[in-house]
């Protein structure tokens, strides 16, 4: 429109259509240095806001920052490009010198450590004639875990107590206590220590002297074909959250390398990313010798 309105008016000279061109070009040159101001100095940070699992819906939070703005955030759109599809989140209003938050869904395609995250921030600020866009390389580290598979898929059944009867509780089913500390998910509610909690404002469960109690063994074999090695890590990541759910102590090893002991209260964790990052080494054969 306005290479049509400044021909017309070097055609036919009529200061009207020279007056609009002006009007014109001032337009576009307005929006350039609004929307520049607009993206300029504006930070995107993004982690996870729920567990991530390969192939499930997980959840990001997305925060856009205007810190050391003196211009607010007006009108931002932030892609990211990550599992299956790309996902949109929108920023209508930022204050200068704040932050706001978007919790949005995503889903993962693949397991492993997804860093960083290829992102483009745009704007249509103010005119919404044009769209302005900075591409951002957003340093996440969000950790997706194995597809868990289903417990109908393993092949063996994972036990609920120990032979006798007693429930797995990693050592806390001794008689005499030894201190109180903090709770942890397993830990049963009859341990919990009443008065200590009132007085600390924690949950504080008793700690017990320690028996010995039978834990499960898991592991993940480094052999065959890259696909069973998958389909292994989906078994341990599915055992791994069952075990944890009847507080089942375990211990995992991927290959020759210990990733996760029984007596670890951690254990859940630092399994699941032990599984999420593992990588498919499978023992070198030596080639076969040819008589000569």
């Amino acid at each position: 429109m306005t290479l049509g309105v400044g021909v017309a008016a070097i055609n036919t000279g009529n200061n009207l259509l020279y007056l609009a061109l002006s009007l014109n070009l001032s337009l576009i040159l307005l929006s350039g240095v609004l929307s520049e101001g607009t993206l300029r100095n504006v930070a995107l940070k993004v982690r996870l806001a729920s567990e991530a699992f390969a192939g499930g819906e997980a959840f990001l939070a997305v925060t856009c920052s205007t810190e050391g703005k003196r211009f607010p955030g007006l009108s931002l759109v932030a892609i990211l490009r990550t599992g299956e599809g790309p996902t949109t989140v929108r920023f209508p209003d930022i204050p200068p010198g704040t932050s706001v938050t978007r919790v949005v869904p995503f889903r993962p395609a693949h397991r492993g450590e997804l860093a960083p995250i290829h992102a483009s921030l745009s704007t249509r600020f103010p005119f919404s004639l044009f769209e302005k866009s900075v591409a951002l390389a957003v340093p996440a580290g969000v950790i997706v875990y194995p597809r868990p598979s289903p417990p109908e898929a393993r092949r063996e059944d994972l036990p609920v107590a120990a032979a006798w009867g007693r429930p797995f509780l990693s050592g806390r089913v001794g008689v005499f206590p030894r201190g109180v500390r903090e709770h942890l998910p397993a830990d049963p509610v009859r341990d919990i220590h009443w008065k200590t909690t009132a007085r600390t404002g924690r949950w504080m469960v008793k700690e017990r002297e320690g028996e010995a109690t039978p834990w499960i063994d898991l592991h993940v074999a480094e052999s065959g074909t890259p696909d069973a090695f998958e389909a292994r890590l989906s078994e341990a990541c599915g055992a791994v959250l069952d075990l944890e759910r009847r507080s089942v102590p375990f211990r995992l090893r991927i290959g020759d390398l210990r990733c996760a002991e029984a007596d670890d209260p951690d254990r859940r964790s630092k399994a699941l990313e032990a599984l999420a990052k593992a990588r498919f080494h499978p023992p070198h054969t030596p080639p076969p010798v040819t008589p000569s």
